[in-house]
C-alpha cells in the first residue's frame, strides 16, 4: 500500500508539471520574456521538479515507521500522511495551472 501511494504521489507530480509547462508554454512563455504571467505558476513550473523529492521522502519515511514500529498506528499514519502529501501535490499543480486562466 505504502509503495502504491508513492507512485500516485509520484504521477501527480510528473502530470501536474506536464500540465503547467504545457500551458505556460501555450500561453506564449519564454525564458527571457517579461510577461504577465502568475508567479506561482512560473515557479512551479521552473523549480517544481523538486517536489519530486516529496514521494521518495514519503515513501523512505513510511518504510522505517513501518520497520521500526511495526503497528497498526504506523501503518494508518503513513496511510493518512501519503494522502494528505498526495493531495497537497494535486492541490498546488491545480492551483498553478488554474491560475492561468
Amino acid at each position: 500500500m505504502i509503495l502504491s501511494i508513492g507512485l500516485t504521489q509520484f504521477v501527480f507530480v510528473s502530470l501536474g508539471l506536464l500540465t503547467v509547462n504545457v500551458l505556460l508554454k501555450a500561453g506564449g512563455f519564454a525564458q527571457n520574456v517579461e510577461a504577465t504571467f502568475p508567479a506561482f505558476s512560473v515557479w512551479m513550473a521552473r523549480d517544481g521538479a523538486w517536489i519530486f523529492v516529496l514521494p521518495m521522502l514519503w515513501v523512505a519515511m513510511a518504510l522505517l515507521c513501518e520497520q521500526a514500529i511495526r503497528g497498526t498506528f504506523a501503518e494508518k499514519f503513513a496511510r493518512a500522511t501519503g494522502v494528505v502529501v498526495a493531495g497537497a501535490i494535486f492541490a498546488a499543480y491545480f492551483y498553478a495551472a488554474f491560475l492561468l486562466f
